[in-house]
């Protein structure tokens, strides 16, 4: 499955917003935790994001 984002500019850097809709059949809440590694493709750079949950020692520090 493939989404087409544009990258939302905020005070100077540029973030992906994920839709609401995406967000919740992916499960992702603020206890969601995106890890971003680059890679290459024959097309050019990938993002690859990987969906993990806090740990309860992250928890505890917020």
């Amino acid at each position: 499955m493939a989404i087409q984002l544009t990258p939302t500019r905020i005070k100077g850097s540029h973030y992906l917003l994920i839709p609401k809709d995406l967000a919740q059949l992916l499960e992702i809440n603020d206890q969601s935790v995106l890890v971003l590694s680059i890679g290459e493709s024959p097309k050019g750079q990938r993002l690859i994001y990987e969906i993990k949950e806090r740990s309860l020692n992250e928890q505890k520090q917020k």
